[in-house]
């Protein structure tokens, strides 16, 4: 029971903060992985878990969500059946692709206080865009086909950078096309597509005609536009790449709606531009019938569990993550026990007289720290995002160490100072607690 004690209440009460020194080291190394604990649990809830506040002050975003599905005078209601977690997206029974970004008439139906749709069923991901290839040279705007720049000369070439247009419309690769890229690839004379042409060879009896034409497609755009991948940030251009560049332009205000996932961004009240993607379970469809009273909370839900259906991954993206938080948190509390030695140095306390003194005396407090800044992280998370609640947090996290550093060593000082001057007796009475 008095190791609970000291375990817990060393934030709050000098005597059990000293006590700390005579327990063991074990102790450091809870209390520092708690500390890691509680504050990546903090923030990732402070991130997440607020969702519903974002999405409740985003007024305008709401409305051109019940437009879009609950329809209008303009259009009947876009309905989205999940199975297998892919989603068929129709409209009065029909299959719908549409884009407000591009298509005027899709615009003047859809696009409400400046938000754009975008609704396209296939799996965008793996639908190959039938792009352009071009060059521009440095420092103008002039252009040149990618053929005409494979002519020049390798100091005429350093002068241009490769770029891609994306065209929005499907590249569709025939048997004959795919007979053509493998022509060129083995006219390379490459070891290394060479062995990839050979395993797709001993693979072509197991995979359909399309898969096999798709994988033969890929190894020839990244051989013959090898800075493609650099330019583009995918290995091929898709219509997901199309869609992310058209979302670029839309100042943060988008809804998205694919075959495999849906993407959307928009502005909530003081707290900005917030974007997220999720993806689809089978018991969150939308379907809303004429005259539905509860359509608009229907759609809310909706759009909720597209976000909160995507915490366990998001979570998993955040400890791969994780280890940025590693480093700070723990230089932070490595911070505080230099902070403490140079203070025991600075005064001459035996308190903390010792290194390793002061690595038991911040351990005996850092999780305690860390969880009341979790805490702050959560609240936070109604008024800050991103990367900015991160750091606010971490800062929150280093004050409170500073602070109960400076108060530990500072009154055992005064405390010294008192007895010195009065003796045993003029001690007497002196609270030795914060509580």
């Amino acid at each position: 029971m008095n190791w609970l004690k000291i375990f817990t209440l060393s934030l709050f009460s000098d005597t059990h903060a000293k006590a700390s020194i005579n327990r063991g080291f074990a102790n450091i190394l809870l209390t520092s992985v708690l500390a890691v604990l509680f504050l990546f649990l903090g923030i990732f809830a402070g991130k997440t878990l607020t969702f519903f506040a974002y999405y409740g002050g985003a007024e305008d975003f709401r409305e051109f969500a019940y437009n879009a599905f609950i329809g209008s005078e303009k259009a009947a209601p876009i309905t989205v059946k999940i199975k297998d977690g892919k989603a068929d997206i129709t409209s009065s029974g029909g299959d719908v692709l549409i884009n407000t970004f591009v298509n005027e008439s899709d615009k003047n139906v859809y696009e409400v206080n400046g938000y754009h749709f975008i609704a396209d069923s296939r799996n965008v991901s793996s639908v190959y865009d039938d792009f352009e290839a071009y060059c521009v040279k440095n420092g103008t705007s002039e252009k040149i086909s990618y053929e005409d720049y494979l002519k020049l000369n390798e100091s005429e070439k350093q002068t241009y950078r490769f770029a891609v247009c994306y065209t929005g419309k499907q590249k569709q690769i025939t048997d004959t096309d795919a007979a053509e890229y493998k022509n060129y690839l083995i006219t390379l004379n490459d070891e290394a597509i060479n062995s990839k042409l050979k395993e797709l060879e001993d693979k072509k009896q197991e995979l359909s005609a399309e898969s096999y034409n798709g994988s033969v497609y890929e190894l020839y755009v990244n051989s013959y536009y090898p800075d493609i991948s650099y330019a583009i940030g995918e290995r091929v251009p898709t219509l997901r790449g199309y869609y992310y560049g058209l979302t670029l332009k839309s100042e943060g205000k988008y809804f998205c709606l694919f075959g495999d996932m849906a993407t959307a961004s928009f502005e909530s009240y003081s707290f900005g531009v917030i974007s997220f993607g999720g993806l689809y379970n089978d018991d969150n469809g939308l379907i809303i019938s004429d005259g539905d009273k509860n359509a608009s909370a229907a759609v809310d839900k909706f759009i909720k569990n597209l976000y909160y259906g995507t915490l366990p991954m998001l979570f998993l993206m955040e400890m791969l993550s994780g280890i940025y938080a590693i480093v700070v948190i723990e230089l932070i509390i490595a911070g505080c026990m230099l902070l403490c030695y140079a203070l025991g140095k600075l005064k001459k306390k035996e308190l903390c007289g010792t290194f390793g003194k002061c690595v038991k005396l911040v351990a005996s407090y850092v999780h305690t720290g860390a969880f009341v800044s979790a805490v702050a992280a959560i609240c936070l998370g109604f008024v800050l995002t991103g990367n900015l609640l991160a750091i606010v947090s971490y800062t929150v996290f280093a004050v409170i160490l500073i602070v109960r550093t400076l108060v530990l060593v500072l009154r055992d000082g005064k405390r010294e100072s008192a007895v010195s001057d009065d003796g045993a007796d003029g001690a007497k009475g002196f609270r030795t607690d914060l509580i």
